[in-house]
This record gives C-alpha cells, structure tokens and sequence, in this order.
C-alpha cells in the first residue's frame, strides 16, 4: 500500500508541475549549424518555446524541430532579453543553455558523449551567445 501511494504522490506532482510551468515564445536567429543533444540543426531563423522544463527549437524555413528536457541553471543577473548559449569546440557548436528574459533561472543541457569528446581533445571552450527577442 505504500508503494501505492508513493507513485500516486509521484504522479501527481508531475502532473501538477505543468500548471506552475510558464510558457515563453521567442525567436533567435542563429547563424551557424549546431548539436542539440544528438540532433543536428541548421543555422537559420528559430521559434523557441519554453515551458517549464522543455524547450523547443523550431527552425522556420526548413521545418526542423528539436525537443530537449532541460536542468535547472541559474544566474547572478538577469537581462531584459534572453538568450540562447552555445559552447563552441574548433567549427563545431552545441547548444549549452537558455535564459528567459527577466529571470535569473533558466535550463541547460548535459554535455554528450560527442562533446565530452571534443573537450577532451583540447581544441579550446569558445561561448557563444545568440540573443532572443519577442515573437
């Protein structure tokens, strides 16, 4: 019986976190091709939502999508604008973090085995920031 009502409490708290969850939509222009966890995008014009936990890239002309469960992130400072990070090894970028605008919270990713990979190499950490502006 406790296992019962130990997985409806569970359930119910994740059922619940969407109602707190607010939705930002914003777009980005993004001006090179990049790794969202194992998906490759294009650099092109994107909307990007998000909600709670989970982010959106839609890329606009070439109809690409890629969906990402975040971590938490939290900064010192807050910006009027938000923006999206990237972490750049030689030529290759990957998505790193988002910041929503007026916030000092935001998400990030974990690092995957292709980018662990490349920083082992040693080619050297560049960030990279693409602002986001209102839809």
């Amino acid at each position: 019986m406790t296992r019962l009502h130990f997985a409806l409490a569970l359930f119910a708290t994740i059922g619940c976190s969407g109602l707190e969850a607010q939705t930002t939509i914003m777009k980005a222009n993004i001006p090179f091709d990049f790794q969202v966890g194992k998906t490759a995008m294009p650099a092109g014009q994107y909307d990007v939502n998000c909600s709670g936990r989970v982010l959106t890239l839609r890329e606009r002309t070439k109809h690409q999508a890629a969906i990402v469960l975040m971590l938490p992130a939290s900064r010192t400072h807050s910006s009027d604008t938000g923006a999206l990070e990237f972490t750049r090894y030689g030529d290759t970028y990957f998505f790193a973090r988002v910041w929503t605008p007026n916030s000092l919270e935001g998400g990030r990713l974990l690092k995957t085995a292709r980018e662990k990979e490349l920083a082992s190499r040693g080619g050297g950490i560049q960030p990279t920031e693409i602002a986001l502006t209102n839809k």
